[in-house]
């Protein structure tokens, strides 16, 4: 029954980011939704870690954290589209780059991305979105260079498809309203939920590992 809930809640949230892909948007609508439903995701940090702090031997079965990573998909997920699509039907200032040269780098992006997935599913034995949460604490392959690889292929992978858009406003965007946003989130929910679930074992490779920007080599000085 759970996992029939949390694949329900999913398939909303994938419906809520087909919808404002498909619907035409006004301006205003579109203005609202990126930078309103952005603006919205360090209050849904706040609220979580308020409960985890709160209740924090209640929540060993992770509603909590599926509620927060739900909303997040909601949110950021419906934000990027509308974003996408803003950014190209109403371009403000063209970037003269060509998408000959944006395309592979977005399409090997996506692969990191797609890596890190697999990646926490062999490591952790667990899905993105708390969909399945990690039975075990991913420290291995790309998570021993970087806490949060995922976090760090998706938000580049934003910023390359603004690139690949060939418009300034979409960059700008994901660099300075998303980026900050999203990754407050990680900062105040998912680290502290992460240390409630593993304890001591979570905070030894917290400090031995990058918050976000890997290190090339094992052994070498945190990032």
């Amino acid at each position: 029954m759970k996992l029939l809930l949390r694949l329900i809640a999913f398939a909303i949230a994938i419906w809520c980011w087909r919808f404002v892909l498909n619907a035409s948007l006004s301006v205003a609508w579109s203005i609202a939704i990126m930078w309103g439903f952005v603006a919205l995701v360090p209050l849904v940090a706040r609220a979580g870690r308020r409960v985890l702090d709160a209740r924090p031997q209640l929540d060993r079965d992770g509603w909590t954290t599926f509620a927060v990573h739900i909303a997040e998909m909601i949110l950021l997920g419906c934000a990027v589209m509308v974003a996408l699509t803003f950014g190209k039907s109403h371009p403000i200032i063209t970037i003269p780059i060509s998408k000959s040269i944006t395309r592979p780098v977005v399409l090997l992006d996506t692969a990191f991305v797609a890596f890190t997935v697999l990646n926490l599913a062999i490591s952790g034995l667990g899905a993105p979105f708390a969909v399945a949460l990690s039975k075990k604490l991913a420290s291995g392959g790309l998570y021993s260079r970087t806490r949060n690889p995922m976090v760090l292929g998706t938000l580049l992978l934003a910023v390359l498809l603004g690139l690949w858009l060939q418009s300034l406003q979409v960059v700008v965007w994901a660099l300075l309203w998303l980026s900050p946003a999203w990754l407050y989130l990680v900062w105040i929910y998912e680290e502290r939920e992460l240390e409630l679930r593993f304890g001591e074992p979570y905070l030894t490779y917290r400090r031995r590992t990058p918050f976000l920007f890997p290190r090339l080599l094992h052994g070498g000085h945190r990032v």
